[in-house]
């Protein structure tokens, strides 16, 4: 080597030392490890790998590779490397090595990934502790004099890694001082502070489901039993007072109303036979009385069935939005008298309907402030107040034991539609922001203890 090469690559070394030194973050040192080190030796691929607690490795960078696959066959491949070489006595120190002395396993995919020859240089910081390293790969030897820049150049990026690792660590001593005095006179403050913000009093809320339901509305039952044929109406379709609804099979109530009508009709005849008798027959004439007692019977049973038969024609009793659920679970359902099918609401009448978990409760009062978070607008809050809340809890259809609680929206304008869901928040008195804060915990042990 000529003393024009030697006094190059000491400029080099000079100012790969430099670079490593102004770097500001330990992603931009990690970058000049890996690529600038190229100017100092060749080599195919270079590799910085740091030690994290537990005895974690941790790839930093790839020569060539701006965002790698950290989960990759190659970096598992570079990891098992790594931590057979750690547990070596020379881990310490600077050295070449080939895939013979390196394990089974990475054998088996050393020629996949790597060139022939690899330099291990560790990256040990001014205080003996290993930062990590640095792999070198390429397809021929290094000569003392390599390796000699190398260990040289590896001193200034381990003294360059640690100091930016001080840099950007979160310092106790610069927060609570230097002297004990200080110390004590800041953990002092600092304990009195937290008492006061421990003690500062917010008010507490909690958070449960709410669906938008109507405020007036008619309850539409089944007025008799049967099966439903046929809905006129579809879910959530506005109504005109009168209107037809649905209808129940009437088969059973047409033939009973026929067989009323033809047995109405032969007592009928036989009471105009008995009046033809009755003038010259004593007997025709008693009969007149018992005939004309079966005809009121037989036309009241007529009439019965008429109105029966009507019934099963199920009409709007007022204008709104018909609520119910999806028309198939009905049709062919069979119903008993008074079940309810739907609901007639009137739409411009809401209010939100929430179930507070038992887990949740908290004291409720008439007038707490609520707020309904929306699924379609959860940027856009109705403002409401807590008008109802049910003192026994129930099941609700997810099977959560909770208390019903109604609110009334305060907005003015057009309301939310009927049957949207979302989130109510609900605020209750002042307590300490200790108390907020430990609500949950609190209550959880005291379930696990059973107290």
């Amino acid at each position: 080597m000529t003393p024009e090469q030697q006094i190059l690559l000491l400029s080099t070394l000079v100012q790969l030392e430099k670079l490593a030194r102004h770097s500001e973050t330990p992603a931009e040192l990690s970058f000049v490890i890996v690529n600038e080190s190229l100017r100092l030796t060749n080599y195919r691929q270079a590799i910085f790998w740091r030690k994290a607690a537990g005895g974690k490795i941790i790839i930093e960078a790839v020569s060539g590779a701006d965002s790698p696959d950290t989960h990759s066959p190659f970096f598992l491949c570079t990891k098992n490397i790594v931590k057979n070489f750690l547990s070596k006595p020379e881990s310490r120190s600077i050295f070449v090595f080939t895939e013979k002395e390196a394990t089974e396993k990475s054998r088996s995919e050393w020629k996949e990934y790597f060139p022939e020859f690899a330099l291990w240089c560790p990256l040990i910081s001014p205080g003996g502790e290993m930062e990590g390293g640095i792999l070198f790969f390429r397809e021929s030897l290094w000569d003392k004099a390599e390796t000699a820049l190398l260990e040289r150049l590896a001193d200034a990026y381990a003294h360059s890694w640690r100091a930016l690792k001080r840099k950007s660590r979160f310092s106790v001593q610069t927060l609570f001082g230097k002297t004990v005095l200080q110390k004590r006179v800041l953990q002092a403050i600092s304990f009195f502070l937290f008492v006061l913000l421990m003690r500062m009093p917010v008010r507490i809320s909690v958070l449960a489901p709410a669906e938008i339901v109507p405020l007036h509305f008619f309850v539409v039952s089944a007025p008799a039993d049967g099966v439903i044929r046929r809905f006129h109406t579809e879910p959530g379709q506005a109504v005109k007072a009168g209107q037809l609804l649905f209808d129940l099979d009437d088969a059973a109530a047409r033939n009973a109303y026929e067989v009323s009508k033809k047995s109405l009709g032969v007592i009928q005849a036989e009471y105009m036979r008995a009046a033809q008798k009755a003038f010259s027959d004593e007997k025709s004439r008693e009969n007149m009385l018992l005939l004309k007692a079966q005809i009121e019977q037989k036309s009241a049973e007529s009439e019965y069935m008429a109105a029966m038969l009507k019934r099963t024609n199920i009409c709007a009793e007022q204008a709104g939005i018909a609520v119910f659920g999806n028309v198939s679970d009905w049709l062919g359902k069979p119903v008993m008298t008074g079940e309810k099918i739907m609901t007639i609401a009137d739409p411009g009448s809401v209010e939100a309907e929430i179930y507070l978990p038992v887990s949740d409760a908290v004291s409720l009062e008439g007038g707490a402030d609520v707020l309904i978070f929306l699924n379609v607008g959860p940027n856009r809050p109705f403002s409401a107040k807590l008008r109802q809340a049910d003192y026994e809890a129930r099941l609700t259809p997810e099977g959560i034991l909770a208390f019903r609680v109604k609110a009334s929206l305060l907005q003015e304008g057009h309301p939310p539609r009927i049957g949207l869901r979302g989130a109510a928040k609900i605020y209750g008195e002042k307590v300490t922001l200790f108390y907020y804060l430990m609500r949950r915990p609190l209550s959880a042990l005291r379930r696990y203890f059973g107290i």
